[in-house]
């Protein structure tokens, strides 16, 4: 074991005993991820804090940290995944309140208007086209309903890993389509 694993396992034991220094420093972790990528939730920081700190304790008390990177890294990881699934809820929780005859309603196009719109849309509708009815639904859970990757596998069943690698597959697809109607092939 390095000598940083060493150290970053004494960071994790100091901090679930509640070392208030050590909590410091891992909240000034959390912070710089908070002001660096997530501006856009400032007012909501500090629910969002309490989420990461949440999961952080929950991961720490699991031994879920297995060192092979630092622990910095993996806070700063946390602090992402859990701002971007507070993101992907606040955003469908201000949808709920829309309706039918608002623009951002989730059915509306979003497509810019005039004859790029109306290419881009038909591009859009032959590549849905050649997809499969999973791959469909999969695409819409993510990016129309937002869901998190851990919301869709719970809601497939399936594992997080597997709805990861089935994405992954899925993006493939999508950019191969769209370059062979690009090519014209």
């Amino acid at each position: 074991m390095s000598a940083s694993s060493e150290g970053d396992r004494l960071l994790i034991q100091r901090y679930l005993l509640g070392d208030a220094s050590t909590v410091r420093t891992l909240d000034g972790w959390l912070d710089a991820v908070l002001r660096e990528d997530f501006q856009s939730l400032r007012q909501d920081w500090e629910d969002v804090k309490q989420e990461i700190r949440a999961r952080m304790l929950r991961n720490f008390s699991l031994g879920a940290f297995n060192g092979h990177s630092a622990l910095r890294t993996y806070v700063r990881r946390i602090c992402r995944n859990v701002a971007i699934d507070f993101s992907r809820r606040a955003y469908r929780r201000r949808e709920v309140g829309l309706n039918p005859s608002d623009p951002r309603w989730p059915g509306a196009s979003t497509a810019p208007s005039g004859l790029g719109g109306m290419m881009a849309k038909d591009m859009l509708d032959r590549i849905l086209g050649e997809l499969s009815e999973e791959d469909r639904s999969l695409l819409y859970m993510v990016f129309e309903e937002h869901c998190s990757y851990e919301e869709v596998a719970r809601a497939l069943g399936i594992a997080e890993g597997t709805v990861k690698s089935r994405m992954s597959r899925c993006k493939d697809r999508v950019l191969k389509l769209r370059r062979g109607l690009a090519t014209g092939e």
